[in-house]
């Protein structure tokens, strides 16, 4: 197992997360989103199973969570190289919104959190039901509602705010 921490800010944002979690498992950090651009997927947790050859034998992008009995399921018949059944769900990004995103994580990186963040606007423009960018901005912005817990019913209230007329994730 494996779990890629999607975030801009890097080790030192996601580092105090793993230890207090005492996760026994490798977390890599994907501050680019290049696995989400690989994988085509605009929400955490996602998840997926990826065989020895590199190929993903099954897709969860929306809600994912392992102690659901339909992951759990799907993953006995992974593990036993039986095929799985993703379930149906669209939430692939849209390449133009991961390279803007992927410009502002540069200018980010650089220091200049003001372009990076007009970058991240534009590319959730581009996607706005992309919560993998969302999310990122408000963590620059709101870092309080973000460590050292992830603040759900604010990010509720937040979407609400900034006229998000879809079902709530």
């Amino acid at each position: 197992m494996v779990a890629v921490a999607q975030d801009v800010q890097g080790e030192e944002r996601v580092r105090p997360v793993v230890e207090e979690r005492d996760i026994g498992f490798l977390v890599l950090i994907d501050r680019a989103s290049d696995l989400a651009r690989l994988l085509e997927f605009r929400i955490v947790p996602s998840g997926f199973f990826v065989d020895a050859q590199g190929s993903v034998c099954y897709r969860h992008v929306e809600d994912f969570d392992v102690s659901d009995p339909r992951v759990r399921w799907n993953l006995e018949r992974f593990l036993a190289r039986e095929p799985t059944e993703s379930p149906d769900e669209d939430g692939r990004m849209d390449p133009a919104a991961l390279e803007r995103f992927a410009e502002g994580v540069e200018r980010y990186a650089a220091g200049g959190t003001v372009e990076a963040l007009a970058l991240w606007r534009a590319a959730l423009e581009l996607d706005p039901d992309n919560f993998v960018i969302r999310s990122q901005i408000w963590a620059v912005e709101h870092p309080e509602h973000f460590w050292p817990a992830v603040d759900r019913e604010w990010q509720q209230m937040q979407l609400l705010k900034e006229g998000y007329d879809k079902p709530l994730p």
